[in-house]
This record gives structure tokens, sequence and C-alpha cells, in this order.
């Protein structure tokens, strides 16, 4: 008899992953870094401060009622320069809808962060997280591996996750799931 090992490998990211999960995470057809959490297993997410890479402040709070996609970058990752352009468009597209965005700019120094979210056109609050702390609030990411990006449903709780680069299409798919639920 001949034993058969399978490994899944993520998508790769700019760093190393290392993330928790509850159990009721699932994965469908999607990138393999495209997870959902089932409406009964969502957990509140919790209500991120800071300050924006322009000095004001922010709170997630403020969002109340939205679906809200935050995303993790840094200007120097390569899939972070791909996706970020994509974001930027679909938070022009989808802000009727009561869809947020929220960046998270994780280890740049405040010149390269300016300018990379001025070449993406980016709207959206970019939060600046120099030493990791608002990450580290998001248990369903990775601590060490960008991009990553969190769908919070519109009662803020956590029910979609994309560990790697993400495409419009998926998030797309993800936001429209999330507006039809009651």
């Amino acid at each position: 008899m001949v034993a058969v090992v399978v490994v899944a490998l993520l998508p790769a990211a700019c760093t190393g992953v290392a993330t928790s999960a509850p159990a009721d995470v699932t994965q469908k057809a999607e990138s393999p870094g495209v997870s959902r959490i089932t409406l009964s297993d969502r957990r509140l997410a919790p209500n991120l401060r800071g300050t924006t890479i322009e000095g004001s402040k922010f709170a997630l709070d403020d969002l109340a009622g939205h679906v809200v996609v935050v995303n993790v970058w840094a200007s120097w990752c390569e899939p972070c320069r791909t996706e970020s352009p994509v974001l930027a468009r679909l938070e022009r597209q989808l802000a009727a809808k009561k869809v947020s965005f929220v960046g998270i700019d994780e280890t740049d120094t405040a010149t390269s962060a300016t300018r990379f979210v001025a070449s993406t056109g980016a709207r959206y609050p970019q939060l600046v997280d120099s030493d990791g702390a608002l990450l580290r609030q998001l248990p369903l990411l990775p601590q060490k591996g960008i991009p990553s990006t969190l769908i919070l449903d519109r009662h803020h709780r956590m029910a979609a996750r994309v560990i790697g680069p993400v495409s419009g299409a998926e998030i797309q798919t993800l936001v429209s799931e999330l507006l039809h639920e009651p």
C-alpha cells in the first residue's frame, strides 16, 4: 500500500504566513487564500482606531452599517502594488451600496506610504501601523504576511478573509454575498 500526502500551498505573499482561524472557516473555488466564515460562527471585529497617513483620526465604528473591506499592505510589496489600484476602483464603484474600504499600512515610511497611496488612486482611509499593533488585533489575518484582506459584514463581524493577493472579482463576490444577507 502506498500513502499519498497532499500539501496545499497558500499564494505567495511578501513574507511568511502565520495566522489563527476558527475551525469554521471554509474555502470555496476561488484562489486558495479565500475563505468564508459561516454566519453563526462570526466574531465581532475589534473597533480599529488609529491615525491615517494624512494625519486624521479614524475609528471603524464610524462605518456602522457598512460592509467593510480591510486590506493590509505595504508600498514595497509587489502583490500589493497589483491589487491596490483594483481595490481603489472597487471602492468607488461600491460606495453607494454602503461598502467601505480601509487600508492598513505595515512597516512603511510616511513618504513611501503617501506616494504609494497617491499612485493607486485610493481615496479611502489608510491607517498607519508601523509597529503591527492594529494587525495584531485581527486574529484571522497573518501577522507577517501581506497582502491580506478581511471583510466584515454590516454588523462588523469577521465574515471572510483573503490571505495573499486578491482579485477584483473575488472581492465583488464576497461583498455581494454579504450585501444579500439579512
